[in-house]
């Protein structure tokens, strides 16, 4: 089967973080939905919708310091607002940006009764608001909120025309004076700036149990990897707050529940309370949770092992290479170029297709498929056995190939290896941690690839 070459370079050339963070974003997007239950409270109901319009103007004015409040936009993602309502005028603080974290709109607003019957706030245009992205069809977000219940001090309103949801709590002197003196900005800029550094970041509260953080600034997404009888997945969206960062969804971790991330400024580091205690959250340049527990999830199950006569990549032993361009060679003596191999794993069912990517005499691009199974060891030794090549394009292409890389071949079928992360953080256009094969059986064989997706 012909494969175009450009396609080729642009998997070589794509770094494994990037890869990384697109699956961290797309589990963080689909487990944002275990919001904490929500005991709605018997509120009062009036007969005149007028009375019910009175009641929500007070509630609203029984925050003498302002109202710190959390909205959630309905397509998904949180952000965190301050405001104080007087005089008809809003003043607005939003962790959209720092202009807004510390610069707050002013604008007018009103209580007024929408359809009706609904008591709604409503934000004029100008705001603070105007700065939170929408998502999906939704150009932004809402502008006006109707009043859906109150418990304790915390005022729950939805948005009239997308749905988006705000939660206004009573602020505290405290609080307004944290705003005001451009607390949110501040931690805004340390955190995101200090997350720009970080590759990884862990806590280990025991000898046997090790958790992982991977936070993507760019999206506001947090997501948690630890090892529990098999490998456990959290994700959540998250707002900056002054203290640091606060999660949209509790995460559940090991019988601990985790809602807030602080940042200290003394010692520019993060932490979280774990069994009522403060632990700092470390840092490290690859994940610590070992590879072979991620393929297939967290990670690609592929990687893709260039010709180093196409791109040399640290952390090969200088025996594979030699190895390697034995084959490489020989191949070449009979007008065969060989590109890069795949072993490409299906841990579904326990079986691996091997690519060979080459340039054959006539000089079309081709891969070959051959067909392999494989057993995996409780601490991650794969044992790979070929079952075959398929009667098909690629399988023909296959054979064509196989008769010049002897030497390749033979190495993957008669060492087990383990497939571990190899920190390339040295190389910028790597991306962090590239994947590794170690020989158990020679210590002298070794060998890194690039991440490659079907």
């Amino acid at each position: 089967m012909y494969t175009d070459m450009n396609f080729i370079f642009s998997i070589l050339r794509t770094p494994a973080r990037r890869l990384a963070v697109g699956l961290l974003v797309a589990a963080s997007l689909a487990s944002c939905h275990n919001d904490e239950e929500l005991t709605i409270p018997v509120t009062p109901s009036y007969s005149d919708p007028n009375e019910s319009l009175t009641a929500f103007k007070q509630q609203l004015e029984a925050a003498p310091q302002g109202w710190e409040a959390t909205l959630r936009p309905q397509t998904g993602k949180v952000y965190t607002l301050f405001m104080t309502l007087r005089g008809g005028e809003v003043t607005l603080y939003a962790d959209t940006d720092t202009t807004a974290a510390q610069t707050p709109s002013r604008t007018p607003y009103v209580v007024e009764l929408t359809q009706t019957v609904n008591p709604t706030l409503v934000f004029a245009d100008g705001s603070n608001l105007a700065r939170v992205p929408g998502g999906g069809t939704n150009p932004g977000v809402d502008k006006a909120y109707s009043y859906t219940f109150m418990r304790g001090d915390t005022l729950y309103l939805r948005g009239n025309q997308y749905g988006d949801e705000l939660r206004l709590v009573k602020a505290s002197t405290e609080t307004r004076a944290a705003y005001e003196g451009r607390a949110l900005r501040n931690a805004m800029k340390a955190v995101s700036g200090y997350l720009a550094t970080v590759h990884y970041l862990y806590l280990q509260p025991s000898p046997d149990l090790l958790i992982q953080f991977a936070v993507n600034p760019a999206t506001r997404g947090l997501y948690i990897t630890y090892l529990n009888d098999g490998v456990k997945f959290f994700g959540s969206d998250y707002a900056y707050a002054p203290e640091g960062m606060r999660l949209k969804s509790p995460l559940h971790v090991a019988g601990n529940t985790l809602q807030e991330i602080t940042w200290h400024v003394d010692t520019k580091q993060l932490s979280v309370v774990y069994n009522g205690v403060e632990q700092n959250l470390q840092k490290a340049n690859i994940p610590v949770i070992p590879l072979h527990y991620l393929l297939g999830t967290e990670y690609p199950p592929g990687a893709a092992f260039p010709s180093p006569e196409v791109r040399s990549l640290p952390g090969w032993s200088s025996k594979f290479r030699a190895l390697w361009m034995k084959d490489d060679s020989g191949a070449l003596e009979h007008d065969y170029s060989l590109i890069y191999v795949v072993p490409d794993i299906h841990i579904e069912n326990n079986t691996m297709e091997l690519y060979v990517y080459y340039v054959n005499p006539e000089g079309g691009y081709l891969y070959g498929k051959m067909q392999y199974a494989y057993t995996k060891t409780t601490d991650g030794v794969f044992d790979f056995t070929f079952t075959g090549i398929r009667d098909d394009e690629d399988g023909d292409a296959a054979r064509a190939i196989q008769p010049y890389i002897p030497t390749i071949l033979g190495v993957l079928e008669n060492n087990r290896f383990r497939i571990e992360f190899f920190d390339a953080t040295a190389y910028v256009e790597l991306g962090g941690a590239i994947p590794q094969f170690i020989s158990v059986d020679d210590p002298e064989l070794y060998f890194t690839g690039l991440w490659f997706t079907r």
